[in-house]
């Protein structure tokens, strides 16, 4: 019976079966330390496949920096983690499809990757600035906790994972890219085709953004550049000039010809002729063009094939009932034009002004592309770090938070990209204050969208000085969730109270999804078993009798086996009772699940008469080999289709 790993997936094999797939004549077998193979490129077929190669002090165009080899590295490493449920800690924990993730990112968006690869429409991020004062997550795992107390008093019991960076740090901006480099590897995996990122950074890092993102995302794949006004310096702390723009990189999983989502475009009047367009003879349907003397009763004079009303328009054969055809400088072609009439376009000429006008029928597909000043896209504005303040301030936690980010910004950068999916995942994993959460569910309450959100935030403990310990929230995670439950109690109150005073013909709006399901990055629910023999004794062979940790439960592994099945961790739970075991079903059956000590043949049988795609059981929920056997053989009986596994 095959077990499942307690590892995440390896990119790295991953990455081989890729290259494998184009290329299988450069894949050879290597044998590992252990005696066993395993599959690997061959550089040197690889090189007489592709053709020439940039290597060794070759000079070419790269963006570098001490310890980016480590980065990279550090993004493809496994780790033996897990997230654990926190129920207690959530809202609407059973229907919710929204995630609170509390957590190191970098650990976060390796357990999101096997289930979440290719399914995030967008994520915004507002990381860390650099600005020389603010904390950064160092992902040296090698290092002690003394280490780590000697930099800085922000560690927790595994190291730590935040450090300062003060830019008299000799790898001031190294260690930033450090940072950032492998989590956007990761995030760039998690988004879908059509998928955009949208990463708030200031001008000191700009620069080193573009550049990390042209390699991880490609050049090609940047869709813009925004700028937004946060709030203005006081002019005793600006030295050279007072900082009023903040920056939106926006960059596409790949390449594509998706619209991005302005403000609404005027279908009212527009001219079809402006001075400067080539001057063009277009013909028209006489039934969809009105004249104005043809409305008086005017008649034009017999035997003139030509009549011109000013200098840059003139109609022609306009006594042809069959077409009419103007001249004029025109913004159109005729293909254009056709195509714009059979869309349900019309015209008018308008005698007072001699130019013809166009109107095109109204649909919620009609937007202009977005201005890269965020405040033009927008009638009431983005907002600035202190409109963000009040957001805060209306929901009772105003002054935890230093710069917040407006919740009206991150709903813009939403609906750029989803304003006609109105049921994408955003994904936000430096959640911070959770405006990215908030702004999801405002727009649903909006729209009637069904747009998910998953939020990661570090734990990061709050300054025993702070307004937010004084309030009584130890870290950060905890004024978050906060926020959210606020939040959405908020918005649940006005649309009943919208509903309770409808207009003429409305229909009731719903209340959009405002819960979140909590979980918990930790170490992995069983022990480490992998030591070497010489290192066991018969009390610790003895306590492996049973390789899950104490004060684990059925729901922590439950959760550690669902990414394994790419099961969405926000898919419905049912918990039931079959002949005395706890038998799960999750996602409407798709994968049955029963952690119990000595399970009876019996719950097996049911188990496997329900036809699931999944089903796991535990090494200790079988007395011996032969009752393995028997789980196998039994779903081979009842459901040939099903994949077992054991953890």
């Amino acid at each position: 019976m095959e077990k499942l790993s307690h590892t995440t997936e390896s990119i790295i094999d991953e990455n081989v079966e890729r290259l494998a797939e184009l290329f299988p004549e450069v894949v050879t077998e290597v044998r590992e330390p252990d005696g066993s193979l395993r599959h690997a490129i061959d550089v040197d077929a690889l090189r007489e496949r592709v053709g020439d190669v940039a290597e060794g002090q070759r000079e070419r165009y790269q963006f570098t920096w001490p310890g980016k080899r480590e980065a990279k590295q550090e993004a493809y490493r496994q780790i033996d983690k897990c997230l654990r449920p926190c129920p207690e800690e959530s809202v609407n924990w059973d229907t919710t499809g929204n995630l609170y993730i509390e957590g190191d990112n970098l650990d976060a968006l390796k357990l999101l990757r096997n289930t979440y690869a290719g399914k995030v429409k967008m994520i915004y991020i507002d990381p860390p600035y650099n600005t020389g004062h603010d904390f950064i997550y160092d992902d040296d795992f090698a290092r002690t906790k003394a280490d780590y107390d000697a930099e800085s008093g922000d560690y927790d019991e595994e190291g730590g994972r935040l450090v300062a960076n003060p830019e008299s740090n000799g790898r001031f901006h190294s260690d930033w890219c450090s940072m950032m480099y492998p989590r956007l590897l990761l995030a760039r995996d998690l988004l879908s085709e059509d998928g955009a990122i949208f990463i708030s950074i200031d001008e000191r890092e700009l620069a080193g953004l573009q550049a990390l993102c042209n390699e991880i995302f490609s050049s090609d794949c940047r869709a813009a550049t925004f700028a937004w006004t946060r709030t203005s310096t006081p002019p005793s702390l600006s030295k050279k000039a007072r900082k009023t723009i903040e920056y939106v990189l926006a960059y596409e999983r790949v390449r594509n010809n998706q619209k991005y989502f302005g403000s609404k475009l005027d279908n009212g009047d527009a001219p079809l002729l402006n001075s400067g367009n080539p001057v063009r003879t277009l013909v028209f349907p006489p039934d969809l063009i009105e004249f104005p003397w043809m409305k008086s009763g005017i008649i034009a004079p017999r035997g003139d094939e030509r009549v011109l009303f000013s200098d840059s328009i003139a109609v022609e054969n306009y006594r042809n009932r069959d077409a009419v055809s103007l001249t004029g400088e025109f913004k159109w072609t005729q293909q254009r034009l056709d195509s714009e009439i059979a869309g349900g376009t019309s015209f008018v000429v308008k005698s007072s002004q001699f130019s013809i006008r166009f109107q095109r029928i109204d649909d919620e597909e009609s937007y202009k592309a977005p201005n890269n000043n965020l405040e033009l896209n927008m009638s009431s504005g983005v907002g600035t770090n202190e409109s963000a303040v009040s957001e805060l301030e209306q929901l009772g936690v105003g002054e935890l938070f230093d710069y917040p980010k407006p919740m009206t910004l991150v709903r813009c950068l939403i609906s750029m990209v989803a304003a006609l999916d109105k049921e994408p995942l955003v994904l936000d994993f430096f959640s911070g204050s959770a405006t990215t959460a908030h702004a999801v569910m405002q727009l649903n309450a909006e729209d009637g969208g069904n747009r998910k959100f998953i939020m990661v935030q570090l734990p990061e403990a709050c300054d025993e000085r702070s307004e937010a310990a004084k309030a009584g929230y130890e870290n950060i995670c905890e004024i978050g969730k906060e926020r959210i439950r606020r939040a959405g109690r908020k918005i649940a109150a006005e649309v009943e109270e919208q509903n309770r005073q409808p207009k003429l013909g409305e229909e009731p709006k719903k209340v959009p999804d405002i819960g979140f399901r909590v979980l918990k990055t930790d170490s992995s629910n069983f022990e480490d078993v992998s030591a070497e023999p010489a290192e066991y004794t018969q009390q610790t062979l003895a306590g492996l009798a049973d390789n899950l940790k104490p004060g684990r439960t059925a729901e922590d592994l439950l959760f550690q086996v669902m990414p394994q099945f790419q099961i969405p961790l926000s898919a419905k739970i049912e918990k039931r009772n079959v002949n005395g075991s706890t038998v799960f079903s999750v996602d409407d059956g798709r994968l049955v699940a029963c952690f119990d000590r000595n399970v009876a043949t019996e719950t097996i049988v049911a188990m496997a008469k329900s036809q699931p795609d999944y089903a796991v059981m535990r090494d200790a929920s079988f007395t011996g080999d032969d009752a393995v056997s028997n789980f196998g053989e039994l779903f081979k009986t009842y459901s040939s289709a099903t994949i077992t596994r054991v953890v």
